[in-house]
């Protein structure tokens, strides 16, 4: 027989687990709502609501460390082996790092096959298409080691001077000043940055040989919350320490 004293404790704990329950379905509701806001919020306004940001950061890390980290890294600083960029800063091939910028690259890719892929340009190989013959490869290597302050060969750089706006045809995309050309997803010659590196042995091989890295189209493999969230954990994780709102 049970007594009023364990029925009470039935109820109590009845209560309980109904609290619960509840607690749980409001905040399985409320996390909902909030990805539903991350997906519809104007990438511009993302970037300053710093609630949202917290969740994109907390939604993107897992997706992050499934997908991106096998070419990124799992510290999101690169491999020169492939090609593939550092993440953590704020120096970006195609757009200015909003997180608008980000998403599309994520949505589309970058040489991945897909119509809307960011995919005007790439390296060319000027030495295997004779467009330069092995020594103007050298002089036109020497030339951005000397843009990038590192030692060099002087007369050899003035060659790769000559070389580079007139027949390398360097300055087409990397531009007159060498900064690159965000909207071509063309480098800066400048340094210290490099996707492949910015040793002498790297920037011939890069300029004999070509470069043609792609990042693949996520549109079809993620959902449209992973990829907002990953645009904004990128954008996140790329702003100076104190500048991004969930930092």
């Amino acid at each position: 027989m049970i007594s009023a004293t364990q029925r009470r404790g039935g109820r109590l704990w009845g209560l309980v687990f109904t609290a619960a329950l509840l607690c749980a379905l409001g905040y399985g509701l409320q996390r909902r709502a909030s990805e539903r806001l991350l997906v519809r919020q104007w990438p511009e306004q993302l970037a300053h609501d710093a609630a949202l940001l917290r969740l994109a950061v907390a939604l993107a890390q897992p997706v992050y460390a499934a997908h991106c980290a096998v070419c990124h890294g799992s510290n999101l600083e690169g491999n020169r082996a492939i090609g593939a960029p550092n993440l953590r800063d704020s120096i970006w091939l195609y757009g200015d790092g909003g997180i608008g910028d980000i998403e599309n690259t994520i949505l589309y890719g970058i040489r991945s096959g897909h119509p809307r892929a960011h995919n005007l340009t790439d390296m060319p190989a000027e030495g295997r298409s004779h467009q330069l013959t092995a020594a103007q490869v050298d002089d036109v290597a020497e030339f951005v080691l000397a843009l990038s302050h590192q030692a060099h060969d002087e007369p050899a750089a003035e060659r790769g001077r000559q070389l580079y706006f007139d027949q390398g045809n360097c300055f087409d995309c990397h531009a007159r000043d060498a900064l690159g050309n965000t909207d071509y997803g063309t480098p800066s010659l400048l340094g210290p940055t490099w996707n492949y590196g910015g040793d002498r042995q790297t920037l011939r091989d890069t300029i004999y040989s070509g470069r043609h890295g792609l990042c693949p189209a996520w549109i079809d493999r993620l959902t449209p919350t992973q990829i907002r969230a990953l645009a904004a954990y990128l954008y996140v994780r790329s702003r100076p320490r104190g500048e991004a709102a969930a930092r």
